[in-house]
């Protein structure tokens, strides 16, 4: 018991000891361990990135189709505000005109400006066109008065676009010019593709528009050899 109760009290100062052949032999195992540690590592191939660039490059795909699958991509503010029908048709994929209050541009470059007047001369301000567009989404809100002045708001554009500079033509000429030049482009890679020139576009057009202008948009889109014409609108089920 005496014994048994010293090598209690003294084991926690006990230290194994091993023989130099014993120690030898553990340092060889550990040494052999690193060089197979060191020869694994060495085996391994670098870091290929190939398939997370696969990935990356599948999703850029889809990022890129998910926001040009719409042809109209349309955001509205005071200068856009579009007409609403009843009418369903298929939008497609076509040369987009978009007339705003300020400027007629085509695929989104702006190409002529638009004006604004109003009937006693006076040309129009930012804040009437503001409140132009304000009025027309919620007339109960401005006065009769108000209304009735804004009823003469008329947008155009200057002689000096168009045709001879003839303020009676219905050809503007800069943006003739430049439906032409997307449509010659159009044509040429339609016949690289072996495809059929359809010859369309989209007219996103705000809805303060007056007829006259209108129809010299859809007159020089003609003069460009563009004969399937339509209007983007705001579909509602109200008459």
């Amino acid at each position: 018991m005496a014994d048994e109760e010293k090598n209690n009290q003294g084991g926690s100062e006990q230290q194994l000891e091993f023989s130099p052949e014993v120690m030898r032999s553990m340092q060889r195992h550990k040494e052999k361990q690193n060089e197979r540690k060191a020869k694994r590592i060495a085996e391994q191939p670098p870091f290929l990135i190939t398939s997370l660039m696969d990935a990356m490059t599948i999703l850029l795909t889809f990022l890129l189709i998910t926001l040009t699958a719409d042809p109209l991509n349309i955001k509205q503010d005071s200068h856009l505000l579009l007409a609403k029908s009843t009418a369903v048709m298929t939008v497609e994929d076509a040369i987009p005109v978009t007339v705003r209050k300020s400027y007629i541009s085509v695929d989104t470059e702006d190409v002529v400006k638009v004006e604004c007047k109003m009937a006693d001369g006076r040309i129009c301000d930012p804040q009437i066109i503001e409140r132009n567009t304000f009025c027309d989404q919620d007339p109960a809100e401005c006065s009769p008065q108000e209304l009735e002045i804004l009823k003469s708001v008329n947008y155009y554009v200057d002689k000096s676009y168009k045709e001879e500079g003839d303020d009676r033509s219905l050809l503007i000429i800069p943006l003739f010019k430049k439906l032409d030049e997307k449509v010659r482009a159009l044509k040429e890679e339609n016949a690289a593709l072996n495809r059929e020139y359809k010859g369309k576009v989209n007219i996103i057009c705000d809805r303060s528009i007056p007829y006259r202008l209108v129809a010299e948009i859809v007159n020089s889109a003609g003069q460009a050899e563009l004969h399937d014409i339509r209007f983007a609108i705001i579909y509602t089920t109200a008459r």
